[in-house]
């Protein structure tokens, strides 16, 4: 994958890999309200596309930045 996720993209979050809570700042990153590692993989749903090297996207009932670089986009490999 090249890293270019969309809006409703289904998501792979590895272990290991930061979140940050920065509420709800379209414009730019700001110092985040809270800090979240994950404990393992984890699935999320691409909810804004990147901006500044962050994406924001909706895991565990919440809605977070993550680098791009660090979530993996799953694609449907089921052949039909």
């Amino acid at each position: 994958m090249d890293g270019a996720h969309k809006v409703g993209d289904l998501v792979h979050i590895p272990q290991s890999v930061s979140l940050l809570d920065c509420g709800e700042s379209e414009q730019q990153l700001v110092i985040p309200l809270r800090v979240k590692e994950t404990q393992k993989p984890s699935l999320g749903v691409v909810t804004h596309e990147a901006s500044g090297g962050y994406i924001r996207v909706y895991c565990d009932g919440t809605s977070w930045s993550v680098k791009n670089g660090s979530i993996y986009t799953l694609e449907n490999t089921q052949n039909d």
